[in-house]
């Protein structure tokens, strides 16, 4: 639908609504406070009016409009249009608008292109604005801002769903977890005969009736003991049998949660992980699906294990006496009260707890993996000082949560402990009047014990839940996140790439609002080499990410052998496409492991082969275990070179279609540029090629430079070509980088 937002009625009984084109609310005022101003669109004109303001601020004819664009400001941007070569603030907005309008200066040029072109008789189509489905969108319940493409809002979260979400990964263990709760039930009973023995073990044998003959009361003693050890051997044999099944079950269901959570994760894009810190998602993965094992199966069994016994045992003392029962009862509001006043409390404690958890993860990662960088810069006293504020952090949120814990059970315990006391007193005036006997208040004494501690433990129901549930949270949030790039439901399969790539228009920006391609479009022919040329930032980088499908374009489209690349399958298309990076990433496993990476099948000679084609050969086989050598996490145990050339020797046993060279001789001497060199230019034969390289020279036999200057291309042709043009882009850039290597005499 087109991007008209709900108006205000009074704004809306003063427009003409079937001529409106865009109507939408930018929510900073000209004055830089907050409030509404719309910008409204119609065929003719713009016009800029404030919530309740008679007459519009601004109004403008779109034929005067010969240049718009959205300007990004500290916090938020400003639209801003060209009128007669002057630049005209329209309306500024905050960031959470910043795509929005970024869409909408698109729309405007759009719309001064299509005039052009009709006023040049040539045929155009009037280009329409609708509004972006990914828009940023609010629970409506509570306004949060959710996440993209999310509809679950995290404070209205219904703890309910959650918890059926939990017990759902038992669905396909149903019948072992069955057999765990028969068990569990089965033990629970066996477990309330002992108490109930006591009563015949006093008034029988130990305390019975004046006159009863020894023998009987001997005979009497013997049976009731028999029956509390068959009970409890009973009792136990049942617990250790659903003990090891509990184990099965445990280990089976958290390999399996595991598994789908790292499964989820290699689906996720790579936007996911530029936002989520390494540590944390490790944690996620290690320690709380752990947690949810413990929720599954120890929680909610003891959870109905206990509800059950405090039945059982209630039915049982209403039987044996209802009015000391009543006063057994006498606590239980008051402990229940006690219990949901503390649970937000808890919730906060814990939730801030985990947390801080994971920035502790997460900085123990970062110093172990940088330690190269810690020790190069004598860093090390700073890295035990940043560990020690996140570890005290800890400290303190550990603290806060045990002390408030230790404070409140027990003095929900004492509280708990007045109910005996009751019974005891008003048990024992009962015994005293020959109302009950003594062995009916030992009894009932038992079982009070086995009543208050199920009690207390639904009472610390808050502390569990709040665990659990915040082990929860993190696992479903990982699971819930859709990946950006997404494979299609028409997905086309290309087992063959040609390498025919073209980008038309190609908008992309990390942050929707800043966008590091802008409306980038060229087409390379199959097996041509180009090279890409810009500064620090330019978006060369960024165009490789999209040809790898790492992101998806936000705006125009990408296209491979005529096919939108959305519609090719990812396998297809990444298993196509070969990439040598400036760090090439090398796995901790063995030289022939990490060079047979993408085709584990390959066979020995297949390897031999490859390395040779990288000028690898040679130092590998001078390395005391060969390809068998163990390289360490990283790859670190080689030289960057080295590690380089098993780069480059890993995409040549690929084989791929396209090939990516992201500054692949940047970094090393001269002697090793060379071998690295002569090795990429055997794996560029035939082959769809991308190069960036940090010295310009050695771009000069790609078959064309595209030259990429704050996102947009500036220049396009050869190394002679571009050279040739002393005010270009390229030019400059080699100018510099000539004058940067000069030797320079000091003194």
């Amino acid at each position: 639908m087109p991007l008209i937002e709900t108006l205000p009625d009074a704004l809306a009984h003063s427009l003409d609504l079937s001529r409106l084109r865009i109507a939408v609310a930018a929510d900073i005022t000209l004055s830089g406070d907050f409030g509404r101003e719309w910008l409204l669109i119609t065929d003719e004109a713009l016009r800029v009016q404030a919530d309740g303001a008679a007459e519009p601020r601004i109004t403008l004819m779109l034929s005067d409009i010969t240049g718009a664009d959205a300007e990004a400001l500290v916090g938020g941007g400003a639209l801003m249009a060209t009128i007669k070569g002057r630049r005209i603030e329209l309306v500024r907005y905050t960031n959470a608008q910043q795509a929005t309008f970024s869409r909408v200066a698109s729309h405007l040029r759009e719309l001064r292109t299509h005039r052009e072109a009709v006023a040049q008789g040539k045929p155009s189509v009037l280009p329409e604005l609708h509004a972006d489905a990914k828009a940023l969108k609010r629970c409506p319940r509570c306004r949060l801002l959710l996440e993209e493409n999310s509809t679950s809002c995290p404070a209205c979260v219904d703890k309910r769903k959650v918890l059926l979400r939990l017990m759902a990964y038992l669905r396909p263990h149903w019948k072992r977890a069955l057999w765990v709760w028969f068990l569990m039930l089965l033990g629970m009973a066996l477990n309330l005969v002992g108490p109930y023995l006591t009563k015949p073990l006093i008034d029988l044998s130990l305390a019975p009736p004046a006159g009863s003959p020894g023998h009987a009361r001997a005979t009497s003693l013997l049976w009731v003991v028999l029956g509390m050890l068959a009970s409890g051997l009973g009792a136990q044999v049942i617990a250790i049998v659903r003990g090891r099944q509990v184990v099965l079950l445990g280990t089976t269901l958290t390999h399996q949660l595991r598994m789908q959570l790292y499964r989820h994760l290699q689906m996720l894009s790579l936007r996911y992980f530029d936002r989520a810190k390494v540590g944390q998602t490790i944690a996620r993965v290690t320690q709380d699906t752990t947690a949810l094992e413990t929720v599954l199966l120890e929680g909610a069994q003891y959870f109905v294990v206990n509800i059950l016994t405090l039945v059982g045992i209630g039915v049982v003392l209403l039987v044996m006496n209802w009015k000391l029962t009543l006063l057994v009862l006498i606590p239980v509001p008051v402990v229940l009260l006690a219990s949901r006043i503390f649970w937000p409390k808890v919730v906060a404690l814990w939730h801030r707890l985990y947390h801080v958890r994971g920035q502790l993860v997460s900085t123990v990662s970062d110093s172990v993996s940088g330690m190269r960088v810690v020790k190069a810069f004598a860093k090390e006293q700073d890295e035990i000082e940043r560990f020690g504020t996140v570890s005290a952090a800890m400290q303190t949120a550990d603290r806060n949560a045990e002390l408030t814990l230790a404070t409140f059970f027990p003095a929900l315990s004492y509280i708990t402990s007045t109910g005996t006391l009751l019974v005891t007193y008003f048990g024992g005036l009962q015994v005293i009047d020959a109302h009950i006997s003594t062995g009916t208040l030992m009894a009932f004494t038992v079982y009070l014990s086995m009543f208050y501690g199920p009690l207390q433990w639904l009472s610390r129901i808050a502390d569990w839940m709040a665990r659990s549930l915040a082990s929860s949270a993190r696992v479903f949030e990982v699971l819930d996140t859709v990946p950006d790039v997404r494979e299609a439901a028409d997905a086309v399969a290309m087992p063959r790439i040609a390498g025919s790539i073209v980008f038309d228009k190609v908008v992309f920006g990390y942050d929707k609002h800043k966008p590091a391609l802008k409306e980038v479009s060229f087409t390379v022919s199959p097996g041509e080499m180009v090279g890409l040329v810009g500064h620090s930032g330019a978006g060369k980088s960024t165009l490789i990410n999209l040809i790898c499908r790492f992101y998806e374009v936000d705006a125009g489209s990408i296209r491979i052998d005529d096919v939108d690349i959305r519609r090719i399958s990812q396998h297809d298309l990444r298993s196509q496409i070969g990439v040598v990076l400036q760090e090439s990433f090398l796995f901790n496993g063995t030289i022939a492991e990490n060079i047979a990476y993408a085709r584990p099948q390959a066979s020995a000679q297949d390897i031999i082969c490859a390395a040779k084609a990288a000028n690898a050969h040679d130092f590998i086989v001078g390395k005391a275990d060969g390809y068998d050598t163990l390289l360490g996490e990283r790859g670190q145990t080689l030289s960057g070179g080295e590690r380089q050339r098993i780069a480059i020797a890993r995409a040549i046993l690929h084989d791929p279609r396209v090939l990516i060279l992201d500054e692949a001789t940047a970094s090393v001497d001269t002697d090793t540029e060379k071998q690295i060199q002569e090795a990429v230019a055997r794996l560029v034969k035939g082959r769809t090629t991308f190069a960036i390289a940090h010295r310009l020279s050695t771009l000069r036999n790609a078959d064309r430079l595209i030259v990429l200057k704050d996102g947009t291309i500036v220049e396009t042709g050869t190394h002679v070509e571009l050279l040739a043009r002393k005010d270009g882009e390229f030019a400059r850039l080699v100018t510099m980088q000539q004058a940067m290597s000069q030797i320079v005499e000091i003194g």
